[in-house]
């Protein structure tokens, strides 16, 4: 084989192994698997993975705080390509607002609603469990009371299931049986992205987060 050809040869076997690692490097990192499953780490003091937009966040004792009552406070975290999973938390609130939880989230900002996502929470003025859509907007899809008044310092668990457009959320008051969950289609929702904490025009508590494939 001639010196030139035999280069050639060589530098073309050597970009298609490069190529190909490289392909694989991006097949890790953006897969739906990676980083999961998901716990916080609230319990050893450490938030050093979550990013706030508004509000004002600090871990306490083992809890996520939010100190503020500023409308669409959020704290993100984990992966931009988780599409499929379930959403845990206990969560307390402080006052009169609302707060809970956000999935698929992305293009988040500083602003009330200034993310796209699918948030899950606990409303105190209508002692409702509500899920809807934000997409730098606000969009209610359902709303559904909780059978005795959403109490402030009091602990509370969501669950959070998204299968596709398919999204299932349900709620229960700790220490009580009776769970109140909402079922429904969502068009053209949200399809990947990361999760996060959220409050509007409340404080609250959040800890035990945690992320799970679901089967």
């Amino acid at each position: 084989m001639r010196p030139i050809i035999r280069d050639l040869v060589l530098f073309l076997a050597a970009a298609l192994v490069g190529s190909s690692a490289t392909a694989g490097v991006l097949y890790v990192l953006r897969s739906p698997l990676r980083g999961l499953p998901f716990h916080d780490s609230f319990a050893v003091g450490d938030d050093s993975q979550w990013v706030a937009y508004d509000g004002n966040w600090n871990v306490r004792d083992g809890v996520m705080v939010n100190e503020s009552n500023e409308r669409g406070a959020k704290l993100i975290t984990g992966s931009p390509y988780w599409t499929d999973y379930a959403l845990d938390a206990d969560i307390s609130l402080n006052s009169t607002g609302d707060a809970g939880v956000i999935a698929r989230v992305s293009d988040a900002e500083p602003g009330v609603d200034a993310y796209s996502g699918i948030y899950g929470g606990l409303r105190v003025r209508d002692g409702a469990l509500v899920l809807g859509v934000a997409d730098h907007g606000w969009s209610e899809m359902a709303a559904k009371p909780m059978p005795n008044p959403i109490l402030p310092n009091c602990w509370y668990h969501i669950r959070m299931e998204l299968r596709g457009c398919h999204i299932g959320l349900l709620a229960q008051q700790q220490g009580q049986s009776e769970k109140v969950s909402l079922n429904l289609f969502v068009p053209q929702c949200p399809v990947k992205g990361k999760i996060g904490l959220r409050s509007y025009d409340s404080g609250g508590q959040w800890k035990n987060v945690r992320v799970t494939m679901l089967k």
